[in-house]
């Protein structure tokens, strides 16, 4: 995914590349052990590889400027924090559980709407139509990836694609807001779409 984001530079609008940069450079979808959870998949198997992706993304993202390395700093405090006092107090915790997990859910559309309000970029059909392109290859190419792998290491084909094959779409678009404005937003959004009709889809079927 990283090497197709990284193709596209100088050939395509700015706006989009910068967009195709920054859902290479997210960690898995944050829910993906819940959702293969459901879909009676490993959700451990996929916690693992979300947590392997974040690493990677924290460690890449804080060496590409001041800007990027202060949002990673606020992003490892929101969730080093919580880890921390969760565990000192898992009563606590567990009873917080369910409404935060709500609030969670909530965010993401949230976080979608705003995006797609403030991406006027996506009122130009160029742009339009070039960012459909590149968020349908940047989700083909690593749903495609993924699943090779883990046939050939034989493991849960499910567990791969939603820990490692996917991007955390609500993330891009925070990610690049912040760093290059909400013109750039336009493949995070798309690939949000795309994202989110995989997973409809997949938990129908099951």
């Amino acid at each position: 995914m990283g090497v197709v984001a990284l193709l596209l530079q100088d050939r395509v609008d700015g706006r989009v590349a910068v967009g195709a940069i920054a859902v290479a450079l997210m960690p898995a979808p944050l829910v993906a052990p819940e959702l293969v959870g459901r879909m009676r998949g490993r959700a451990d198997l996929a916690g693992a590889l979300v947590l392997g992706t974040a690493l990677v993304s924290l460690l890449v993202v804080g060496s590409r400027g001041s800007v990027a390395a202060g949002a990673l700093f606020t992003a490892t405090e929101a969730y080093a924090l919580p880890a921390m006092i969760g565990n000192a107090l898992p009563i606590v915790r567990d009873a917080l559980l369910t409404p935060l997990r709500i609030v969670g859910w909530l965010a993401v559309p949230v976080t979608l709407g705003a995006g797609a309000i403030a991406a006027s970029a996506l009122l130009d059909p160029p742009i339009l139509l070039a960012s459909g392109i590149v968020a349908l290859a940047l989700l083909a190419v690593g749903v495609a990836a993924s699943a090779v792998v883990a046939r050939v290491f034989d493991r849960d084909v499910v567990a791969a694609i939603g820990g490692a094959g996917l991007r955390d779409p609500a993330l891009a678009i925070a990610f690049v807001t912040i760093t290059a404005g909400p013109d750039s937003t336009g493949v995070p959004l798309v690939y949000a779409v795309f994202c989110l009709g995989l997973a409809a889809f997949a938990l129908r079927e099951r």
